[in-house]
């Protein structure tokens, strides 16, 4: 007999019903991902694109006179020596790394080469909230549309579930703990638990499609990221579905968003999901971390923390954190995508959140100049 979990990660199907997942796919200190064991005996590999010139030398462009009292700008990455950098990402358990820039690779680095792959825990959190967005844009469903109406009350083991919304489970603001037990009224608390990934239930629902059919159709054939799969995790791996991808997968749907997301999206759904989405946490958009508020909360305990999420990095990062340190980071000021892949990077990482963050950015903003 085929398994929910199985349907609902194969091809087609259509999964209606029962619950999807039993436990929090990135709460606090509950998420683990598997990787894959590599080889010892290749050497890292790095490579950095060489500054080139955009200009032809027939353009008529118009010579700007410099104010000779101010220095020019190099341009970014210019001088960079990216060895150090090669050295820490490798020192921090890193498997591969890349950094791109207005849609052209400025550096990368693999431990082995470029086909590592692995789950990338609860960054698939963002990825799941772009699929959303298109769903809405094919008016499948709404982001007010409560979710009894298309799953039934039978979703929660108690059927408390009556005002829970698409948007609240994007927001983290659905009042239901990692067993969907309630915890707050819809709207009343932010709590980082694994009832988003009902939303799973709601696209293979609305769609009669499989999870990885639509997800390839509707994200990872548009971006260019042939190498990323929806799977079953192995039982006893918390949340039961997991997302396998590589770094340039990451880069490539980190560039699909930069240039406005995939065909079919929703008008405006990544500003929206690039703005706090709730007054709870600030630094929480719909799925998606956003770094230059004034405050943040992270998964675990109800605390509310005053400062920046990322201090060194640029204001307007919006970032996919999965635990272990999975990173996918956006800038779209700077049309900057960097990705990172690997362990657990520093003892002190979080479900999502990590020192690591901070010391990659300070690292970052420096090589760019």
């Amino acid at each position: 007999m085929t398994s929910r979990r199985a349907l609902l990660v194969g091809a087609v199907g259509t999964v209606v019903g029962a619950r999807l997942l039993s436990a929090c796919d990135g709460a606090a200190g509950n998420e683990r991902a598997s990787t894959p064991a590599m080889s010892s005996t290749t050497a890292a590999s790095s490579t950095t694109a060489s500054p080139t010139s955009t200009t032809s030398p027939t353009s008529t462009t118009p010579t700007v006179k410099s104010d000779p009292t101010v220095a020019p700008s190099p341009p970014a990455w210019e001088s960079a020596d990216f060895a150090p950098l090669d050295a820490f990402i490798e020192s921090t358990d890193g498997e591969a790394f890349a950094i791109w820039e207005n849609g052209a690779m400025i550096h990368e680095w693999y431990r082995t080469d470029a086909s590592y792959s692995r789950d990338i825990a609860s960054s698939q959190k963002s990825f799941l909230s772009v699929l959303v967005g298109r769903a809405i844009g094919d008016g499948l469903v709404q982001f007010d549309t409560p979710i009894d109406d298309v799953l039934g009350p039978q979703w929660t083991p108690h059927g408390q579930s009556t005002d829970i919304t698409v948007e609240h489970l994007l927001a983290m603001t659905g009042g239901l703990d990692n067993t969907l037990e309630v915890v707050a009224a819809p709207g009343e608390r932010w709590i980082y638990s694994g009832a988003f990934a009902t939303l799973f239930d709601v696209l293979t629902t609305i769609t009669g499609r499989g999870l990885n059919e639509v997800a390839q159709a509707w994200l990872f054939d548009p971006a260019g990221a042939p190498d990323s799969v929806f799977y079953e995790r192995p039982a006893g791996l918390f949340a039961p579905i997991g997302l396998r991808s590589t770094v340039p997968d990451l880069i490539a749907v980190g560039q699909l968003v930069l240039d406005g997301g995939p065909p079919g999206l929703v008008d405006g759904w990544l500003d929206l999901s690039f703005a706090p989405s709730q007054a709870f946490n600030r630094s929480y958009g719909l799925l998606w971390w956003l770094n230059g508020q004034d405050s943040f909360m992270l998964p675990g305990p109800d605390v509310q923390f005053p400062g920046i999420l990322v201090p060194s990095a640029p204001a307007g990062l919006v970032a996919a954190l999965g635990m272990d340190d999975q990173k996918l980071y956006i800038v779209p000021e700077h049309r900057l995508v960097v990705a990172r892949l690997g362990g657990r990077a520093v003892p002190a990482s979080q479900a999502a959140w990590s020192p690591f963050d901070n010391d990659l950015w300070e690292r970052l903003i420096a090589l760019r100049g």
